[in-house]
């Protein structure tokens, strides 16, 4: 996959596709460092220390009974799975799957004034590693 526009992101949160109410999706990932420097060093050194990750979706909110209010206001303060890929084919080289566990720290149902598209945005903490997958 070369350059591409961004209009078919697949995001699967809790083994659900949520793909069709995600307005975007962000996934970082950091790595920490440690100061390694010690005297007689005449620049400061370094070392990698602990990757961490957030991941945050700005979500079309829905209040029907597979929705996003039914799901995630039950599930704060749960271990969730998650996946995202580029495109909803299947995962290759060209289309890798970052897969791990997010926590629902937190859950806003309403955020909007009057007229607004009705929307949720989280930002959810990843414990333990990202996998990043290119064969199914």
């Amino acid at each position: 996959m070369a350059k591409f526009i961004t209009t078919d992101f697949s995001v699967t949160l809790n083994d659900v596709d949520f793909s069709s109410s995600v307005a975007s999706v962000t996934l970082e990932q950091t790595a920490e460092t440690q100061e390694t420097t010690s005297f007689g060093n005449t620049a400061r050194t370094r070392i990698s220390g602990l990757q961490d990750a957030t991941i945050s979706v700005d979500f079309h909110q829905d209040f029907g009974a597979s929705g996003i209010d039914s799901t995630f206001g039950p599930l704060l303060g749960s271990a969730i799975p998650f996946e995202i890929k580029p495109t909803s084919d299947a995962v290759s080289a060209t289309n890798p799957a970052y897969s791990g566990t997010c926590i629902v720290t937190s859950y806003s149902p309403f955020s909007n004034a009057v007229g607004e598209l009705a929307t949720l945005s989280v930002s959810w903490e990843v414990t333990g590693p990202i996998t990043r997958s290119t064969a199914a």
